[in-house]
């Protein structure tokens, strides 16, 4: 079932953008008898493009947002359009009224059909990430809009206590490891659950190994249902904050997990740079006149010494 609103009930404002060109504006909409704005980032050289949502936390606001998170720089490098929607209307003193159910969703779904109409969005690339009540907000997202978020990055928020998914989310959770971690595990064992992943874990400190300086800790579990995966960060020294003491990005962090899923291919396979290592698999060796055969299952290909030596169709 997809979420979406009649773009003609969701009265467009303002919205000050042209063409495909660069632009960074704010997106105006009123949604069930109230006005609701979102600071826009739309990159350059656009194609059918991926959209993240940045929810800002507790007395924020989507323009503060986008200058903490450096989603923008972000974008620009991967050429999708970064959403910062405000809980108010004047984006000031924003506290987001429903943080752990659907009220906002109307507003986020409107947001979508106006951004499809212009830019011909890819709905398969729709993310979220956010702090603190954006974090909750987020869980929320996966729990309820399985359907519409292809994957999800909460920051300092708590999930849920029950969700009935349409399909497994991808789940990228970072919280400071000075907030206290027992909560913020009660939601890994959540997911971990919910998401049918196996207990093993790969644990990467510090995050990544080619970095010694990083003060961030990567434990990932997977493959899980369908192929999607749970990641989460805890970064030492660090309290209840957008992660800016792990010596890393986490608008780079959160797209490269993002990049990965869609809504109807979820099969990823995480890349080198998540450090994440499944666990190796012996193929039976033989020789036979001079020559080494290797069985095994599925496609792919065996090199030895450098040289690819057989593909099974």
């Amino acid at each position: 079932m997809k979420h979406r609103l009649n773009i003609a009930a969701a009265c467009v404002v303002s919205l000050t953008v042209s063409g495909f060109s660069q632009t960074k504006s704010t997106l105006s909409l009123k949604v069930a008898g109230k006005t609701r704005s979102c600071a826009l980032y739309v990159p350059s050289g656009i194609a059918k493009p991926a959209v993240v949502f940045f929810v800002h936390g507790a007395n924020g606001s989507g323009g503060n947002f986008e200058n903490e998170t450096k989603g923008d720089v972000t974008a620009d490098k991967n050429k999708f359009i970064a959403l910062y929607p405000s809980a108010s209307a004047n984006g000031a003193g924003g506290i987001w009224e429903d943080m752990s159910g659907t009220g906002n969703f109307p507003f986020f779904m409107a947001l979508l059909d106006s951004l499809d109409a212009r830019y011909k969005i890819d709905r398969n690339r729709v993310y979220m990430t956010g702090f603190s009540q954006g974090g909750f907000i987020s869980f929320a997202a996966a729990c309820y809009y399985s359907d519409v978020f292809a994957a999800v990055a909460p920051v300092s928020g708590h999930s849920n206590t029950a969700c009935t998914l349409k399909r497994p989310v991808p789940m990228f959770m970072t919280f400071g490891a000075q907030e206290g971690a027992a909560s913020f595990l009660k939601d890994r064992d959540s997911w971990l659950k919910w998401d049918n992943c196996p207990s093993q874990e790969t644990i990467a400190k510090p995050y990544p190994s080619s970095n010694p300086s990083s003060k961030a800790v990567r434990v990932a579990y997977g493959p899980c249902g369908q192929g999607t995966h749970v990641l989460v960060d805890s970064i030492i020294g660090q309290g209840h904050q957008w992660p800016g003491a792990s010596n890393l990005v986490q608008a780079d962090e959160v797209w490269a997990f993002f990049q990965q899923y869609t809504l109807n291919e979820s099969s990823a396979i995480p890349t080198a740079g998540y450090d994440y290592r499944p666990p190796r698999k012996a193929f039976p060796v033989s020789f036979a006149g001079g020559t080494m055969r290797l069985e095994w299952k599925g496609n792919g290909a065996l090199n030895v010494e450098g040289k690819v030596i057989g593909v099974r169709q």
